[in-house]
């Protein structure tokens, strides 16, 4: 049973990774191509459609490592009062009669 655990642990923490690295790399290339459309000098209507795809792609990767590193936190978060809480609920039983 504990291995399971395990496996699905490190499966959750392995996709959470994928992602925030998905997103990393989307963000890199759209940046790269402002940079490569800027020395390009486009029209107005491509600048605007580049500079509007690398904003969003940076949108993404704001919000994908902060769900990333939400997740991880919340697991922290619950393992801390599972464990504040269990030993209360142990300490408790104990002082009664």
């Amino acid at each position: 049973m504990s291995g399971e655990v395990q496996t699905k642990v490190r499966l959750g923490v392995l996709v959470r990774r994928l992602l925030l690295g998905a997103a990393v790399v989307f963000a890199i290339g759209a940046w790269a191509a402002v940079g490569v459309a800027y020395f390009m000098r486009p029209s107005l209507v491509v600048w605007a459609g580049v500079v509007t795809v690398a904003a969003i792609s940076l949108e993404v990767l704001f919000w994908t490592a902060a769900g990333v590193f939400g997740w991880s936190f919340l697991a922290k978060r619950r393992a801390m009062l599972a464990r504040l809480f269990g030993k209360r609920r142990d300490a408790g039983s104990d002082a009664e009669p």
